[in-house]
């Protein structure tokens, strides 16, 4: 029964639909965008956009609508529809919930993200692609999280996204009222508000439906609001009295539909705003109507536009009537309707697959007040979510089982688990579904539930029952404290190891997790010996995964130790982790490896491997989640080599995890710090301390941020403040062994130059004596066979820094510069240090070369601060100023015509126009130009462009 009535005429929103076709030229032109249509119920949205499907210039359209459940929702509904739709001309898409997603190492719903974004992207090449959500406010968890991915990560490719919300729906609690203002926040997303009509335009709507103008339009406009929903259904029965209120309104054209077809309407209304033929046929045969009768009652609806036929079943003519509808249904008629469905799933509907049906059976069980049925198939439906990865939407059927337990006598038999279980696998699907907190009290509450409210006597040699699940509860509690940054997790796991059976396969996965959470917790003395231990127990269980782990934990841990033996492990790690899929492992490793190398000086290589890392995820469809660890990374060795420009092209603070946006915020604020832009680190500490509040935050991730407030705080003459904060930086260390603790050493070598800047105060240097004593102390204790060379500098620095023999201290200090000639960021604070003991050892002119160095890394990188100390340093010692250039000299050790050259091409001349200008051929420029680039140390014309300017030539 397709219904072709004619699509009612489209009044009054001329400027909305222009804006949208603008903006679909926009994507056309430039890249992906996203527009949420918003408004009130019935005013218009899908109207406006039905429209701009006909008249957009893109060449492929495909809708999906979100499915309105009395609060279930079926995973990835709109873009299953939707890609389902994309996928028919043109092979198999990523469609959610066609099959399993692999969930081995949690990277299963990334990968499922990732997938569909690059299927979007395919299918956007050429003329583009109008993507369309409708009914967000409806919208599963797990579609909000994609959809937001989409919007995020579209970048260049020629997709609009359009996504219809209904805003009067958003109660003070509902996810959107969260999440749209954040969404909007995004660079190319847009909102666009419908009003309701004006009074001409209610008039026009009401002249084009009935062929005549409205008798009373004043009467008609004020009535309905100016929504044009309520202007279409007042006219539904011009002759009686105006309904009372927007239910009536509505129900007023189902009030006189025949009973058999009211029937069928309030049948329908139960599965949502719209069904399919199939199952409403089998619901229907269940409530004793059959085919013909069925399709009898159905021609009544859709002539009088109640419901509207499609090509696989029936949609009501807006959401708000089936709400209405269903609304209006007694609690009998309700129940009733909704035990028909789940006694018709239970049969099996022809084409609804598994994961529909279970997910359908659940939510019609639970309203059918079938405490049992809703128990089983909510615990069933959960399997399903599992399989497409819809974190949110399982937990929430856990949840339903969890409520249900105590209502349902044999729970336990019917789920085929103790309650405990339930309760772990709650607390693990929060894990994944980044509920930390929530894994915490469900994991808690499981533990209580078996009676677990101490720590487990290890000399007791009987042991407690379930306990592999006490086991399993502690370990996911663990898990959640050590992401969390909060205490516990080292006790929780030290008692699942008492508890835990030998040989209990999961063993070795809680040893890597121990080592782990020793290292981020600032102990590599107990992490090296847990990494080791849970090595061994890996290797005899035969669990490659964990052995992959265990072997990048080590590795991160080895470079302080022995750093040829650091790389081999990351390196066999990482070989481990890809050859048995471990992908966690794998781009740890890569990660790490970056980290190695970087702390070794090379950041050259740091930077190549973390390149090799990001291509990597690209290969494995993960590079927009994973990726941009990857990219910070990257912009990490690129600021430690002053390569700034580069540096921010890779940093991105609203992308990956929370993580990652944090540790961007670290890298902006020093380069804001640098810059002496104190807004700007200050909005960066801001932003850092709201992703990783200190509280409930490892303290390595706080390092940097003490250091560059140490700094600070320094370079604004509070020594007082900044020697409290070195005294606690030097404080932090591994008590054991702190020459193994790479925090500790970083920390070494920034308190070295706060020490050395007191020092050149004299109001400060009494203050600085004692804390040069500490320093030298803390010096002296370090091992004089470090293997790490990094660390031997460090050593060396601190001694020299806070040495008495300032010509001792010069000759130490110039003998470590050729070492950190890769890590120039490193380089410029050893300059400073030589420079003051060459002051103070009566060599000013050796003094003034390493000064002049470090204001030309300040002037070739724009970080002006590295100026001003070398200014400081020159002025506490009586050194002169940087030599003037006569007037005519070219800078830089330019040529006249080189200099002449440079401004112009700063300018943007070509090479033909800068030799018209200057009377000589453009080959002879492009010479110029080569000669120029090798004394600027430049790599191309931009940045040639850039030197220009800070040479004042432009």
């Amino acid at each position: 029964m397709q219904d072709d009535s004619p699509r009612p005429v489209f009044i009054g929103r001329d400027r909305q639909l222009a804006a949208l076709v603008e903006d679909a030229h926009r994507v056309r032109s430039e890249g992906a965008r996203a527009l949420l249509v918003c408004g009130d119920a019935g005013i218009g949205k899908t109207r406006l956009v039905d429209e701009y499907r006909d008249r957009t210039p893109l060449g492929r359209t495909a809708v999906g609508g979100c499915l309105e459940l009395g609060g279930d929702g079926i995973p990835f509904a709109p873009f299953t529809a939707l890609l389902r739709d994309l996928s028919r001309d043109g092979g198999a898409g990523p469609v959610p919930g066609a099959g399993p997603v692999p969930e081995a190492d949690g990277t299963g719903r990334a990968r499922l993200f990732e997938s569909v974004l690059t299927f979007l992207e395919e299918r956007a090449r050429g003329d583009g692609l109008l993507v369309v959500v409708e009914d967000l406010h409806w919208a599963d968890a797990s579609t909000r999280d994609l959809l937001v991915f989409l919007m995020s990560n579209l970048g260049e490719a020629p997709v609009h996204l359009v996504a219809t919300v209904r805003t009067d729906d958003l109660h003070r609690t509902h996810p959107l009222r969260r999440l749209l203002p954040q969404v909007e926040r995004l660079p190319r997303v847009s909102r666009l508000d419908l009003e309701p009509f004006s009074r001409d335009e209610v008039a026009a709507q009401a002249t084009a439906l009935r062929g005549d103008p409205p008798a009373d339009p004043d009467l008609l406009h004020e009535r309905s609001g100016g929504n044009p929903l309520f202007v279409e259904a007042f006219l539904d029965g011009p002759g009686g009295p105006l309904p009372d209120g927007p239910r009536e309104l509505l129900t007023s054209a189902v009030d006189r539909l025949p009973d058999d077809t009211r029937r069928v309407v309030g049948l329908i209304a139960a599965a949502g705003d719209r069904i399919g033929h199939t199952l409403l046929s089998a619901v229907a045969r269940r409530a004793g109507t059959g085919e013909e009768a069925l399709d009898a009652a159905l021609r009544p609806a859709v002539d009088a536009r109640v419901l509207r036929a499609t090509a696989e079943g029936y949609v009501f003519r807006h959401a708000l009537l089936a709400e209405a509808v269903y609304t209006d249904l007694l609690p009998g008629e309700r129940i009733r309707a909704h035990r028909r469905y789940a006694e018709a799933l239970q049969r099996g509907v022809p084409g609804l697959d598994a994961a529909g049906t279970a997910l359908q059976l659940a939510h019609h069980a639970h309203a059918a007040g079938d405490q049992p049925l809703a128990l089983s198939t909510a615990w069933a439906a959960a399997r399903h979510a599992a399989d497409a990865a819809a974190h949110p939407e399982r937990l929430v059927l856990l949840e339903r089982v969890l409520e249900l337990w105590d209502l349902v006598p044999d729970a336990a038999e019917r789920v085929g688990a103790p309650r405990a279980e339930v309760l772990r696998l709650a607390a693990a699907v929060c894990l994944l579904a980044g509920s930390l907190r929530r894994a915490v009290d469900y994991a808690t509450e499981g533990l209580e539930e078996l009676g677990v409210t101490g720590h487990h006597d290890p000399g007791v040699k009987e042991p407690p029952p379930h306990r592999a699940l006490i086991a399993g509860l502690r370990y996911v509690r663990a898990y959640a404290y050590k992401d969390l940054g909060s205490d516990g997790a080292l006790e929780d796991l030290a008692d699942a190891f008492v508890v835990m059976e030998r040989g209990d396969p999961h063993q070795a996965a809680a040893g890597a997790l121990l080592a782990s959470t020793f290292m981020v917790r600032g102990h590599p003395t107990r992490a090296r010996h847990s990494a080791e231990r849970a090595l061994r127990t890996a290797r005899e269980a035969g669990d490659r995964g964990s052995e992959a782990d265990v072997l990048v934990t080590l590795g991160s841990l080895a470079p302080q130790e022995d750093p040829d033996r650091a790389l081999r492990l990351l390196t066999e790690g990482i070989a481990l982790a890809r050859a048995t899929g471990y992908v966690h492992a794998e781009l740890r490793g890569w990660i790490n490896l970056s980290g190695a190398l970087s702390a070794e000086g090379r950041a050259a290589e740091a930077y190549d491997t973390a390149r090799r890392g990001l291509e990597r995820t690209g290969e494995l469809g993960l590079a927009r989640t994973q990726g941009p660890a990857f990219r910070l990374s990257m912009g990490l060795s690129r600021f430690y080599q002053l390569r700034v420009e580069e540096c921010e092209r890779l940093l991105d603070p609203a992308a990956g995890d929370r993580l990652i946006r944090a540790r961007t915020w670290t890298l902006i604020q020093q380069l804001a710090f640098y810059r002496q832009d104190a807004a700007g680190a200050e909005r960066a500490l801001e932003e850092f301390r709201r992703l990783l509040p200190e509280e409930s935050s490892s303290p390595t991730e706080y390092t940097p941020i003490r250091f560059t407030e140490m700094m600070r705080t320094a370079v604004e003459g509070r020594f007082d403040t900044a020697a409290g904060i070195a005294r606690r930086l030097l404080d932090e260390g591994d008590r054991d062994a702190p020459h193994l603790d790479g925090r500790y050493m970083s920390n070494l070598s920034s308190v070295a130059e706060v020490v050395d800047m007191m020092r050149d105060e004299p109001e400060w240097r009494e203050r600085a004596a004692d804390l040069t004593a500490v320093l030298r102390e803390a010096a002296a204790a370090l091992p004089r066979d470090m293997p790490h060379p990094v660390d031997r500098l460090v050593r060396d620095q601190a001694a020299a820094q806070s040495s008495q023999d300032a010509a001792a201290a010069l000759r130490t200090l110039e003998g470590l510069l050729p070492q950190v000639r890769e890590h120039r960021f490193h380089r410029v604070h050893l300059l400073l240090a030589a420079a003051r003991a060459a002051a103070r050892a009566g060599e000013p002119e050796r003094a003034a070369a390493h000064l002049e160095e470090v204001e030309g890394a300040a002037r070739e990188s724009g970080l002006t601060l590295f100026a001003e100390l070398a200014d400081r340093v020159r002025r506490a010692h009586g050194l002169p100023r940087p030599r003037t250039r006569a007037a005519g000299e070219a800078p830089a050790g330019l040529t006249q015509r080189e200099a002449e050259v440079l401004r112009l091409a700063a300018l943007g001349m070509t090479n033909r126009q800068i030799g018209e200008k200057l009377f000589i051929s453009a080959k002879t420029v492009s010479v110029h130009m080569s000669n120029l680039m090798g004394k600027l140390g430049v790599a191309n014309r931009g940045a040639a462009a850039a030197k220009a300017r800070d040479l004042n030539l432009a």
